[in-house]
């Protein structure tokens, strides 16, 4: 071997040498670098994320469900509640713990079944102890106390069942006929006259429905509000936005003594030319 050679070959081992070197160093940052990551728990997913914007972020857990609202604001063993029928009346008498301050109001609600479809019928003060109701047919049903603590909370207490009224109703008085209400309308705008007996009403709210709900006031079905009024007799027009579609009225009268009633559902129908 010449020493042109020689030389040749001592230049290409040299060259291939430091190549060699300069790869080893400078892989070994980023793999110090990741072991490091790894080592103090650091997730790269956010980092990933923000260069990439399509990339999918990692899964949440489940929510957690809202706290129950129900719980105990007087104590089970110093409650009760008894409800007498007289026709088309049922008294309602109770005695409530209510040294604890804790009751903001209590609703009086009544149900045709027992297992649901319940009506409040009376909004009392947490002092209150009896409730009078006017009934609408004579069918047997059921009433329970819902109380309000100042917390947010509620206890019921109940349901107590009514027995039918053997006699019929034929000599009720008729809420219909009582509560009078009608609801005339052109293509946008639907006029509302109601005419109700004298009495001391705290507040009369009107909404208004596409579809003739039964159970109105539950804060489903699309209700749209319309007014409120403390007028026993007055009325009231109404925008409407399509000419193409029904409207249904209902009407919640709330009276100073903590009574409420219901009339409707009424449609709203176009006057006769």
């Amino acid at each position: 071997m010449n020493i042109t050679t020689k030389k040749l070959l001592y230049i290409v081992t040299a060259m291939l040498a430091a190549a060699m070197l300069v790869s080893s160093c400078s892989k070994e940052p980023k793999a110090k670098g990741a072991k490091q990551q790894a080592a103090n728990g650091v997730n790269n997913s956010k980092t990933q994320n923000a260069k990439n914007p399509g990339a999918k972020a990692p899964k949440k857990g489940k929510k957690v469900s809202k706290a129950d609202k129900t719980g105990v604001l007087v104590p089970a063993d110093k409650n009760s509640l008894t409800v007498v029928r007289d026709g088309q009346y049922a008294t309602l008498s109770w005695h409530i713990d209510t040294t604890g301050g804790n009751i903001d109001y209590i609703n009086v609600l009544r149900s045709p079944t027992g297992v649901g479809k319940e009506r409040k019928v009376a909004e009392l003060k947490p002092g209150a102890s009896s409730f009078k109701d006017c009934l609408p047919d004579e069918n047997a049903c059921w009433y329970s106390l819902k109380l309000f603590g100042k917390d947010g909370k509620f206890q019921v207490i109940g349901p107590v069942r009514v027995s039918a009224d053997k006699a019929g109703s034929d000599r009720y008085v008729k809420l219909d006929e009582k509560y009078r209400a009608s609801v005339t309308r052109t293509d946008y705008q639907a006029t509302i006259k109601w005419s109700f007996p004298e009495d001391d009403y705290k507040v009369i709210d009107i909404v208004r429905y596409k579809l003739p709900v039964t159970e109105p006031f539950k804060g489903t079905g699309g209700a749209v509000s319309v007014v409120s009024s403390k007028e026993g007799v007055s009325q009231y027009n109404d925008t409407l936005k399509n000419p193409n579609e029904e409207y249904w009225y209902w009407f919640r009268i709330i009276l100073n003594s903590g009574a409420i009633y219901y009339k409707g559902p009424v449609k709203a129908e176009y006057t006769r030319r």
